[in-house]
């Protein structure tokens, strides 16, 4: 892919924001005065070269710096792409397979780009246990990765945290306001108000499922019990998520006695 390729869109005075094929993934690029950054790195080496060198063409400055938001391919695998940079994710990254971020944090992290300031935070385990949520100092916009999806349903897997999602979503949602972009990992940036919805349907997925398990309601049953704000291919990998957590917990489904017919007499001979 050229340089020319990339389209920039810009958000606010320092903020720009493209995305990359074949997942429609948003690359987020904040200009300071004496360097820039790059929000995620895209799906492979040549996708994090050509993004890197059409950001340093847009930015004016040099683009020295590249934020991970989580460890999924589509958003870090093109940091192996992106030569001279130091690149910035959670601790967790280390522990995977893939290019490993040159510092790396367990809570909270900043960068300085001059006359603007990232704030780079890990509020806890959500859609996957690296999520990196970066608040760009007065320009009011939040960088959430996956945390947020407009283009479709929020995804989960295996290491997805359905109970704390919303949790860690509230964090972000607590230094926002009525004005506030909020960019999903894919699809077109969205309001404080979408964002409220969103954690309200994960939060919901959680509520729900452990109300069913408490009523005996097997996994397999669950799908057709209520209307539920995903689709059923999202549910079957997001149900099982909050089942098998309870579990965990020793709350299971509870066996439904059966009912038999008549009345009950006592022992024989009573």
């Amino acid at each position: 892919m050229s340089d020319s390729a990339h389209v920039w869109r810009q958000l606010s005075p320092r903020v720009f924001v493209t995305a990359v094929d074949p997942h429609g993934v948003n690359v987020g690029l904040v200009v300071g005065d004496e360097s820039a950054a790059l929000i995620d790195a895209g799906n492979d080496a040549d996708q994090g070269a050509s993004l890197l060198a059409s950001a340093w063409q847009q930015a004016g400055v040099p683009v020295v710096h590249v934020v991970i938001t989580h460890h999924h391919d589509d958003h870090w695998a093109g940091l192996t792409g992106m030569r001279g940079v130091e690149s910035y994710g959670h601790a967790s990254l280390l522990d995977l397979p893939g290019p490993a971020p040159t510092r790396t944090f367990y809570l909270a992290e900043a960068i300085d780009l001059g006359g603007v300031r990232l704030e780079l935070l890990h509020l806890g385990e959500a859609h996957t246990k690296s999520d990196v949520t970066v608040i760009v100092d007065g320009e009011n916009v939040i960088f959430a990765g996956d945390l947020l999806e407009s283009s479709g349903d929020p995804q989960f897997d295996e290491t997805s945290s359905v109970q704390n999602w919303p949790t860690v979503l509230d964090g972000a949602l607590g230094v926002s306001n009525q004005d506030t972009v909020f960019v999903p990992g894919h699809g077109e940036p969205v309001d404080r108000d979408f964002a409220f919805r969103q954690r309200a349907e994960i939060s919901m997925i959680y509520s729900t499922a452990e109300m069913f398990v408490q009523q005996g309601v097997a996994v397999a049953d669950a799908y057709d019990k209520t209307e539920w704000p995903f689709s059923r291919e999202t549910l079957e990998t997001a149900l099982p998520l909050v089942y098998d957590a309870l579990a965990a917990k020793g709350i299971k489904p509870r066996t439904q006695l059966p009912i038999f017919g008549g009345g009950f007499n006592g022992p024989a001979g009573l």
